[in-house]
């Protein structure tokens, strides 16, 4: 048995980079935008609420390489909140599509990051990105960038704060847990960006009435391994069953 253990924990450890980072080398395209407050509260669970003014992060990312064996793309929106208990801002993320069942697997389970399978297109040149998101035959996301300056001190991309939803529909209510990945800035640039977002049935990014971005950049880091997520309190199943649709349809 203690064998058995030892053997998973190992498991686990190498997974988790053994000591080294799990993403030796992330790149995100990221943009910040104004979101309709009504609409972003719909998508919170209590006691999240959005700062004021709403905003989000909407990106696309390419993994080249991880410590768990795969090379993926992913997509997703940040909502950047308050926390009753805290005075520093976090984001939740209600809405994330990956192409690699395993980074599916992992973020769901460990971090609550609610990942679908989608197909995602990440092309980058020293100077232009061209990203698109797609699901189910419909497009949500397309970014055309033009690569510009390096940010000598930018804002993080992944090391912030996070607050996700942990579990799902049952007898066992899910939790809102709390985590700050390890980020490690590598390069980060400013970037003049052409922004387009749509919505389906199953994916409706378009409720939350996105506007102009304030601002946006091309981030490359590498992320290792952090504390694990901490319970924070757990969420009402009548939120989770209203959720459902947009985390697993």
């Amino acid at each position: 048995m203690l064998g058995t253990w030892l053997s998973r924990f190992s498991d686990v450890h190498r997974l988790a980079g053994g000591g080294e980072a799990i993403y030796p080398e992330a790149y995100y395209l990221a943009a910040d935008l104004p979101i309709d407050a009504d609409a972003a509260r719909r998508w919170l669970p209590w006691p999240l609420r959005p700062t004021q003014p709403a905003r989000a992060t909407f990106f696309t990312a390419w993994f080249p390489s991880t410590s768990f064996g795969s090379s993926y793309r992913e997509a997703g929106v940040f909502v950047h909140v308050v926390r009753p208990a805290s005075s520093r801002p976090a984001v939740f993320s209600p809405w994330m599509i990956v192409d690699d069942d395993v980074a599916l697997i992992f973020g769901r389970e460990l971090l609550g990051y609610p990942k679908k399978l989608g197909k995602i297109e990440f092309e980058i040149t020293d100077q232009t990105v061209e990203a698109h998101a797609s699901r189910r035959g419909h497009t949500l996301i397309e970014m055309s960038a033009k690569v510009g300056r390096e940010l000598s001190h930018p804002p993080p991309i992944i090391g912030q704060p996070h607050v996700n939803m942990l579990g799902s529909v049952g007898l066992r209510p899910p939790w809102l847990v709390a985590f700050t990945p390890r980020e490690t800035p590598i390069s980060v640039r400013e970037v003049e960006l052409d922004l387009r977002i749509q919505g389906s049935e199953r994916d409706p990014l378009h409720l939350l009435r996105a506007g102009t971005p304030t601002s946006a950049r091309l981030h490359c880091v590498s992320i290792s391994a952090s504390a694990p997520p901490i319970p924070v309190v757990p969420v009402s199943p009548l939120f989770a069953l209203h959720t459902l649709p947009l985390r697993c349809w």
